[in-house]
């Protein structure tokens, strides 16, 4: 066991067989969408842009996702005049890698390997992350927004030992292969220009922060982000959409339909009680350790924002932060491991109940139900061992009220009791968290 806890290979033998088994269960398992064919929502306008790009037109579909053709062009060179067989092949790979792409950036920002694993499990095993939602949501381009997301969390830990004109190279390249993919992908180009600047000190007022921040700015490093804009309008002005979309009108519309309950119960589905627990209870260690990396309290900050605006998906949207928040759930973890330790039957007990909470919120022993199916899911959260259910009512904005209300309550009833439970074991002491942060290799 100390041997497991100091070295990564066991960790990462131990995530392979993991994501493997989760593969297989998933795919040999689950069955694919009925909805149009297979194709769900959105998946129809992605399908008839690859079916539109491997015949070399431009792509001619609904606004945006006629702006995203990153994945389109990728299942239709995979599989030319398959178009579902082209995104199977495409997504399934790029959901097996991710789970080993979110365990590298986590060890390389310093959780010990046991940690790195037990997070990475979480988002391998999330029924709404792509190694689990792909075999049955095969054609959508959210498995290759990750595998750019992810690889850009890890070019931030390039970016702090690189050469400036490495680094302008190296983003540069990312804006124009990525920008295709997602436009959400601008955020992290903005991230890694502001990388390495300070935050406030304490007592200093705006105004000198931001003359400071004018002479620290290193200008060049907009390049990138002014080269993702300009390949993004260029795909606004090649590609046909289908109706009118403003992206400032969409934005608008979901700040005033979205309310506070059902932006709560998006996060509470997207990240499950024991995550936000561990973060309410460590915020001291959330707080240094975003204060000691601004470029990801940016991220997290914009991912913040996007769950409320950007559409009515929020638990997905949410989730893309999911790589900043489970890192944040490690650091609290690992601040006041010693202390757990110190009281093992009451700490295994208090950490038995947060697993058994984020267990049944991700529906780790369940399947995903058919959509649009027409059996409610009566628990939501404490769901029967069955894969029955009408499916939109796994989702805070599509569910029915009384579905959306009951699951809400039951999250707030576990994580109240989670956290009032674990400030009898939890060290709240600031000497605790305010220490040098040390990486751990």
């Amino acid at each position: 066991m100390r041997e497991f806890l100091r070295s990564s290979w066991p960790a990462w033998g131990a995530l392979l067989l993991l994501v493997a088994l989760t593969g297989w269960w998933s795919w040999t398992r689950q069955a694919p969408i009925s909805l149009q064919g297979g194709l769900g929502w959105d998946g129809v306008d992605y399908a008839a842009m690859a079916d539109q790009l491997g015949r070399g037109e431009a792509p001619r579909a609904a606004a945006p996702f006629v702006y995203r053709i990153g994945a389109p062009a990728l299942a239709a060179w995979i599989a030319p005049g398959d178009v579902l067989a082209g995104f199977r092949w495409l997504n399934g790979g790029l959901a097996l890698l991710l789970p080993l792409l979110l365990f590298a950036w986590l060890r390389r920002v310093g959780l010990r390997p046991a940690t790195a694993l037990l997070l990475s499990g979480l988002f391998a095993t999330q029924w709404h992350a792509p190694l689990r939602m792909t075999p049955f949501y095969p054609v959508h381009a959210d498995p290759l927004l990750w595998a750019f997301w992810l690889l850009a969390l890890l070019g931030l830990e390039w970016s702090r030992a690189a050469r400036e004109s490495r680094r302008l190279l190296g983003w540069s390249a990312f804006a124009l292969l990525a920008v295709p993919v997602r436009e959400v992908l601008l955020l992290p180009i903005l991230a890694q220009a502001v990388q390495g600047l300070a935050l406030p000190d304490p007592g200093e007022t705006w105004r000198t922060w931001g003359r400071r921040l004018g002479t620290e700015f290193r200008w060049p490093r907009l390049l990138p982000l002014a080269l993702g804009l300009a390949v993004f309008l260029l795909i606004q002005l090649w590609a046909e959409p289908v109706g009118r979309y403003s992206f400032l009108k969409t934005a608008v519309l979901w700040l005033w339909l979205k309310s506070v309950p059902h932006y709560l119960h998006g996060l509470c589905q997207a990240l499950g009680p024991g995550v936000l627990v561990l973060m309410a209870l460590g915020w001291r260690r959330v707080k240094l350790g975003l204060a000691r990396r601004p470029e990801l309290l940016l991220w997290l900050a914009g991912v913040l924002a996007l769950g409320w605006l950007g559409g009515s998906d929020t638990e997905r949207l949410l989730y893309w932060g999911a790589p900043l928040f489970l890192w944040l759930a490690g650091l609290a973890l690992e601040a006041n491991w010693a202390t757990l330790r110190s009281r093992p039957v009451a700490a295994a007990a208090w950490l038995g109940f947060l697993g058994l909470g984020q267990l049944l919120s991700q529906r780790m022993f369940w399947l995903i139900p058919d959509a649009p199916g027409s059996e409610r899911l009566v628990w939501p959260l404490l769901t029967p061992l069955s894969s029955t259910g009408r499916y939109l009512d796994l989702w805070s904005q599509h569910a029915v009220p009384e579905v959306a209300v009951l699951s809400l309550a039951q999250y707030l009833l576990w994580i109240a009791v989670g956290w009032w439970w674990g400030r009898r074991l939890w060290d709240l002491s600031p000497q605790r968290h305010g220490g040098t942060e040390t990486q751990k290799n």
